[in-house]
This record gives structure tokens, C-alpha cells and sequence, in this order.
């Protein structure tokens, strides 16, 4: 990675830090399937079906009832189907306790390292599941909660896209940070719900779904990038507030900054957002933005940086804390990103989505890392971001920052950073993402024994494996401390040249 991303940047009136951080998870172990309701249903208890493998109605939702078919299925040869009414509703959940060890210890497992998986379920659709209704309404998506000690039930919102009128299989992912459940819980409790707008059929008849393979997915090791703290002091001597980074209010209304030092998650100071003011409702309220060109070259520089970090990343994280604004409290929020390029036919790319909800918090302080999929990132006429990419050489970069909430919300951003997955390194036997002595020793330990030390995937550890973890002792991914006020001599001469191109800020 080039110094760019390990140096302190100052342009187009902004300081961007870039600095390359350590892991936000240990290599993770897949913790694999835990519903796939394939368990035979025993007879002779006809008040019970084993194959819903404990799942059932929730008694809190409108659903209308819950049963295993063999339609819909994505794993095996069976899927729970769920019949439902219209209206929000939690229709189905499933509880375990330690009484279960194979599951619970799953649930365990996650919640020690949240970071390192998501929740991922198959949810399908077929001709059946909306001929039997009159009216399909305008809508049908799918919710998903989690509950343990603490916190209390965290949920998710709109986990699907609009699922009105479709056949098929529709995969469902879910950050397991965005379902935080606590470590050795007395119980762990899933549910999934759904919203619709639909009218039942003449004998109470509602929307079908089958959902199937539901299970923990391991996420490779990740590297941050991070691209603001909001750390960067500020310059008396200048009209500007350079801690702000370069962001603004943007071209929606409603998001009044300011600096704080409330929810910081790297250094001392987050970036505020005020939307009181607009009690309710979507906004593009905030944004960073750069301009480049033969104009300014600095900017320029920053902005192939910014393409080339984006384009080689999976996911935008950053960590929100929520301070309450009774009695204007809002019952859910959304925050969304866009990234807009300018393109070689003179045309402006506008890749925008929402991450996932928050719902129901009302405590001050609570804090919530939102994950948004770069995949989540649609231009309407070009695609995903992922599949299209942004345009190398573009001379304009802008980030749009959303809330989309049902109140007049206050919110603390910190640590807005680019996650990219790591590489794999064959004789990393600790997982620690680097290779080193501590490899050396399992290896040793492992020679002639086992597979403990076995880099090339032939099972056992032999002198293959020494010349493998030979040839990438030294190399992983280690943690680097942010930069702090004084820049690197490295960079002295590229910041310094960067100050000048403050002078040329201009917004599009």
C-alpha cells in the first residue's frame, strides 16, 4: 500500500487520514450450519413438529402459522414455511439454551467475536406465495431481530429487498455487529419478521415464504483503512475548522455539525450530527468532497487514493452513538452512503444505498457500528459499485452521508474507515495474520504428526510446509498507530504541498 495510506494528508480544506489499521477480527472458524429443518417429524407426537427444529409463532407478530414443506427448500430437502398476515410482524423465532450445546455453543462463539461473522439465511418465493391473497400491496420485506442477557433485542430492518411479486431464491446476510448478543447468555433467540401492505385472501389466506439453510458465516480477516477520525486539530490562523476533515453539510438539509467528544472509538473526537430540525424523514445531509483536475494537482492526488482504496474495498464502516432528543425521539434510523465520480463522457455516477436500521434505541449512549456492503451501492444505470467501479482518473470525488430517521435524531460518526479483506497467508497455523516464530514452532510440533503445520493442503506437516513458511516468514498484516499531529518526514513535503490546494476549494 502506498504511503499515501500511511501518511497524514491535508487537501481541498480537509485532513484525510488513510492509515492502514489492524483487524477488525481474528480469522474467524465457521461455526456453520444451525436450522435446515431436516429433522423427521416423530408421529407419535402430533403437538410437536421436530422438523421446525424449534422454531414457532412468536405470539408478538400477526403471522399465521409456521410449518415445514418440502417447496422452497436451499439445503437439504425441506424448509420452514411461513404464512403471514398483513402488517409489521416478529412471525417466527426459535430460543436455545446451554441445555443445546451444539447450537448455543455457536451462538457463544459469535458472540465473543460479533465482528468476524454474519447471520445468513435463505428466504424463498414461488408461485404460491401470493396467489392466494387479494391484494399484494405495495410492498413485502423481511426484518430480522436477535436477543440474549443484553442488550435487548437488537433488530435489523429490511434485511430484504422488495420482495413483492417474486419467484425465486433470495439469499439474506446480516452483520452479526448489527445483532450484538452477549457472551455465555442464559439463552440465545433468533426472529424473523416481515412488513407487508397486502389484503389476506377470501379465507384469511396470506403472503407464503419458505426460509432454509439458516447459519453463521465466517468473514475473512478484514483490513481497515480508515479514512476519518475527526482528530485533525484545528488551525486558529485559518476561517476554516480542519478538524471537520473536509465535511460539510451536504446537498440535503437537516444535519447541523459539530465537533464532540461523546462516543469517540479512535482518538477523542467524532463528528456530530444535529437533525433536529427536521423531525422526521430522508436527508443527504452531510458530505466530503474533492476536487482535482489539472486545477489541483494535490486534489488529484487524494482523489486517485480515495478511488484506488474504494475500489479495492468490500465494505464503508463507521461507529455511531445516540444521543436522545426527547421528546422528538426517533423510533428508528437508517444511514445511508453515496459516492458520485465524474466520468470520462462528462456524466456523474451516483452510487447510493442505505445501510441497515437501528430500531427502537431510546437510551443516550448507546452505540451501534454500521457496515454498509459496497454491493448495497446501485448507480441506476451502471450498477453496483463493485461491478462497475469508480472511474480511475476521475477528476471529481464526492461522499454523501444519509440518516433516514422517524425523529429529530442527534448522532456522534467516529472512525470512518474502509474494510478490505486481508490476504491469506498458508502458514499463518495461529491465525494471528502474520507469519512468524510462534508458525515456526507449530510447525515443528506438528512435523511428521499431524497437519497442525501443513501449508500446502496435503495433510500432514512435512519439509513442504517448512519451505512454504519459509518463503512468508515476515510477511502479514500488522496494526500501525494512526498518525499522529506531526506528520512523518516522509510526508512533510506531500502535506505541504497538499496546504496549497485549499486555496482552490470549490463545490460541486
Amino acid at each position: 500500500m502506498s504511503s499515501i495510506f500511511r501518511s497524514r494528508i491535508v487537501a481541498n480544506c480537509a485532513t484525510v487520514l488513510m492509515t492502514l489499521g489492524g483487524l477488525i477480527a481474528g480469522t474467524a472458524h465457521a461455526q456453520g450450519l444451525l436450522y435446515s429443518f431436516e429433522t423427521p417429524d416423530n408421529v407419535d407426537t402430533p403437538a410437536v413438529n421436530e422438523g421446525l427444529e424449534g422454531w414457532g409463532l412468536t405470539g408478538f407478530g400477526n403471522a399465521i402459522g409456521v410449518t415445514t414443506s418440502t417447496s422452497g427448500a436451499s439445503q437439504g430437502t425441506h424448509s420452514m414455511l411461513v404464512e403471514k398476515a398483513p402488517g409489521f410482524s416478529w412471525d417466527v423465532n426459535t430460543s436455545v439454551s446451554a441445555g443445546n450445546a451444539a447450537i448455543y455453543d455457536k451462538f457463544n462463539a459469535v458472540a465473543a467475536n460479533p465482528a468476524g461473522y454474519t447471520l445468513d439465511f435463505d428466504v424463498t418465493l414461488t408461485p404460491d406465495s401470493f396467489s392466494s391473497v387479494s391484494t399484494p400491496g405495495s410492498f413485502f420485506l423481511l426484518n430480522v431481530a436477535a436477543n440474549s442477557d443484553a442488550p435487548n433485542f437488537p433488530s435489523v430492518f429490511n434485511v430484504s429487498p422488495n420482495l413483492l411479486n417474486q419467484v425465486g431464491k433470495f439469499p439474506i446476510s446480516v452483520p452479526m455487529t448489527s445483532l450484538p448478543i452477549a457472551q455465555d447468555s442464559s439463552y440465545y433467540q433468533l426472529n424473523i419478521g416481515s412488513n407487508s401492505t397486502h389484503t389476506n385472501g377470501p379465507n384469511g389466506e396470506g403472503i407464503k415464504y419458505y426460509v432454509d439453510n439458516i447459519r453463521f458465516t465466517a468473514l475473512p480477516n478484514y483490513v481497515t483503512t480508515k479514512l476519518f477520525s475527526w482528530e485533525t486539530p484545528d488551525n486558529p490562523e485559518t476561517a476554516a475548522n480542519e478538524q471537520y476533515e473536509g465535511w460539510t453539510e451536504g446537498f440535503g438539509v437537516g444535519h447541523v455539525h459539530s465537533i464532540s467528544n461523546l462516543g469517540a472509538t479512535d482518538g477523542a473526537s467524532t463528528l456530530q450530527i444535529d437533525r433536529t430540525s427536521v423531525s422526521s424523514g430522508f436527508s443527504w445531509g452531510s458530505q466530503f468532497a474533492v476536487n482535482g483536475g489539472a486545477a489541483n494537482p494535490a486534489g488529484q492526488a487524494i482523489i486517485d487514493q480515495l478511488v484506488a482504496g474504494i475500489n479495492g474495498a468490500t465494505s464503508i464502516a463507521f461507529d455511531v452513538r445516540f444521543d436522545d432528543s426527547f421528546p422528538n425521539s426517533p423510533t428508528f434510523t437508517k444511514f445511508g452512503l453515496h459516492i458520485t465520480d465524474h466520468r470520462s463522457d462528462n456524466s456523474y455516477s451516483f452510487f447510493g444505498g442505505e445501510g441497515p436500521s437501528f430500531n427502537g434505541v431510546q437510551t443516550i449512549g448507546d452505540m451501534v457500528t454500521v457496515t454498509i456492503p459496497l454491493t448495497s451501492l446501485v448507480d441506476g444505470t451502471r450498477g453496483s459499485l463493485p461491478s462497475a467501479g469508480l472511474t480511475v482518473g476521475t477528476d471529481f470525488l464526492r461522499i454523501g452521508l444519509s440518516t433516514n430517521t422517524s425523529g429529530g435524531g442527534i448522532y456522534q460518526i467516529d472512525n470512518f474507515r474502509l474494510l478490505s479483506v486481508a490476504p491469506t497467508l498458508a502458514a499463518d497455523f495461529n491465525d494471528d495474520t502474520k507469519v512468524d516464530a510462534a508458525d515456526l514452532l507449530i510447525w515443528k510440533n506438528g512435523f511428521g504428526t499431524g497437519a497442525n503445520g501443513d501449508a500446502d493442503g496435503d495433510g500432514d506437516s512435512d519439509g513442504a510446509d517448512y519451505l512454504v513458511w519459509q518463503r512468508e516468514f515476515g510477511s502479514g498484516v500488522t496494526a500501525n498507530a494512526a498518525v499522529g499531529a506531526v506528520p512523518e518526514p516522509t510526508s512533510l513535503l506531500l502535506a505541504s504541498g497538499l496546504l496549497l490546494a485549499a486555496a482552490a476549494c470549490r463545490r460541486r
